[in-house]
């Protein structure tokens, strides 16, 4: 069957199309541009899509909107996940955490490489904003942390102080900086970098699993052992409806 799996963050929607299991085809949609058309026409080019899987945390608007494009305009029927306290064995910590957050630490515990079975996770994703989540080996959610990602605490930085830019530049040290954007940029980097290393000392024997548009960049930063997933919550859907 052709499943088109979608997850709807809060900067862009990303898709794939799973065809009899194996993923064929995939893409991002920034949620700046005409998103309404953008996923009409991924539609029409992956034709015939006969089911579509939704994850959204980008509001109530933006799914009635892909609602109406997919089911109502297409015709393909859409379902869109909910948590699930126990599937598969996850134990949550709390049952109104983000389905985003869920389905991470569902497919953390459930496809990590077989060497980090039995190990603790520690789940983080590093997007608009930045979430850590800890799950024991045996699939007990121990708590997470929620704080702004990179580009939000260079905006915040930006938007409440007078002489501060946005800085659209990557970081890429966590060297002292020799200039206003380094220092910006560096700062963020070494804050966010510093909270992930704080898990990794206090879960020694952990296993870093990273996702989101900046964990590439922060796994070069982490200690300990790491593995970077950058679909975790698309697979995570695939999980979530087995």
């Amino acid at each position: 069957m052709r499943i088109l799996e979608l997850d709807s963050g809060n900067t862009r929607l990303k898709w794939r199309l799973r065809d009899a299991g194996d993923i064929t085809s995939r893409g991002v949609i920034d949620n700046d541009s005409d998103v309404q058309g953008e996923v009409s026409d991924v539609l029409k080019q992956l034709a015939p899509v006969r089911q579509a899987r939704l994850a959204i945390v980008s509001g109530q608007e933006r799914l009635e909107m892909l609602c109406q494009v997919i089911e109502v305009q297409s015709g393909i029927p859409l379902s869109v996940v909910k948590v699930s306290d126990g599937q598969l064995g996850l134990s949550l910590a709390y049952t109104t955490i983000g389905v985003d957050r869920w389905l991470a630490m569902l497919a953390a515990h459930h496809s990590s490489a077989e060497k980090y079975k039995e190990k603790t996770k520690l789940v983080v994703s590093c997007g608009t904003a930045m979430t850590v989540d800890v799950v024991s080996g045996e699939g007990v959610h121990q708590g997470g942390f929620i704080v702004p990602g990179l580009q939000l605490m260079k905006k915040a930085l930006s938007t409440s102080t007078a002489q501060l830019e946005l800085i659209e530049a990557t970081a890429s040290e966590i060297t002292p900086g020799w200039n206003s954007a380094d220092c910006i940029n560096n700062g963020v980097l070494a804050m966010v970098s510093a909270m992930i290393n704080a898990q990794v000392d206090r879960y020694p024997e952990a296993i870093v699993c990273l996702t989101g548009g900046d964990g590439e960049l922060l796994s070069r930063f982490v200690g300990g052992e790491w593995e970077y997933r950058p679909e975790l919550v698309m697979d995570g859907i695939a999980l979530a409806f087995d």
